[in-house]
């Protein structure tokens, strides 16, 4: 892909980007409605994915990074039949359950070892998920861009975390995602009907978690207190409407644009907690 691991990546977020803004454009003139335009979230992190790993995982997948594919893959397909069928309950107790079964998968051969670790691990995912679908069963229009913000940042903060983890890889796919996420934002910007449906719940934030879980439960190397404090980051969409300088802002840009650098606060200081910690050697 490129002649240096830098060069791969500023690939891997222009192609990836470019294709996420294309498609997104596409669907608005052939008026493709809200459900299948949801699936462009797991999409996108499919394709991060493979550009990331520089594969497709055989099935069934054996070892943690080549099951964060599926879940994400299965997630994304649950996530379109449920909203194809109008069941925003099931799709709750979907969301709910992915996070926990997730950590189970991923962290099976911790299980023993350190069952503690693998049921804190799916309790946190839980409530990950849980925040970011809080009040909402498919967020759409400016509520639907804000979820996508969140993940969107989530995943810029996560990544250097991810390389303190000792995962470049991750890295690289955290990247890609969230530009990626981000280009499809921008094509949105004027379409009220935007949706961040079930798919993109659990295929997009489902397919996050599996890689927070990898890292944190395989690599061991994780900065925890950087990745509490960027947790903190799922409770902003609660707060951010009672604080006056981003719910009174005038035009939807100017209210995402507050939002996301509220949501921006706590990725910056895990960042710069997980540099801290990694010291003078931090790969820049």
């Amino acid at each position: 892909m490129g002649q240096s691991p830098q060069e791969a990546l500023v690939i891997g977020i222009g192609t990836v980007s470019l294709a996420a803004f294309i498609l997104a454009g596409i669907c608005q003139p052939l008026r493709v409605g809200s459900v299948w335009r949801a699936l462009l979230v797991p999409l996108v992190f499919l394709a991060a994915y493979f550009m990331a790993y520089g594969k497709v995982p055989s099935f069934p997948p054996v070892g943690a990074v080549n099951k964060i594919f599926y879940i994400a893959l299965f997630g994304a397909v649950l996530g379109l039949i449920v909203d194809l069928a109008g069941k925003p309950c099931l799709a709750s107790l979907l969301t709910a359950l992915q996070p926990v079964v997730a950590a189970l998968y991923i962290g099976e051969a911790r299980l023993r070892a350190a069952p503690i670790e693998v049921l804190g691990a799916a309790a946190a995912g839980f409530a990950a998920m849980w925040l970011l679908r809080r009040d909402m069963d498919v967020s759409t229009g400016e509520e639907g861009m804000r979820r996508a913000l969140v993940l969107v940042i989530a995943a810029l903060g996560f990544a250097p975390i991810a390389l303190l983890g000792a995962s470049s890889a991750s890295l690289q796919l955290c990247l890609i995602f969230a530009f990626a996420v981000l280009a499809i934002l921008v094509c949105n910007l004027r379409n009220d009907d935007y949706a961040f449906g079930t798919s993109s719940y659990l295929g997009g934030a489902g397919g996050m978690i599996a890689v927070v879980y990898a890292v944190t439960l395989i690599t061991r190397k994780t900065d925890l207190i950087a990745l509490a404090v960027l947790s903190l980051i799922f409770l902003v969409p609660a707060l951010s409407d009672r604080l006056p300088w981003v719910a009174t802002r005038k035009g939807k840009v100017a209210r995402l644009v507050a939002f996301a650098l509220f949501c921006a606060v706590p990725a910056l200081c895990a960042t710069a907690i997980a540099i801290l910690s990694y010291g003078s050697s931090f790969p820049i």
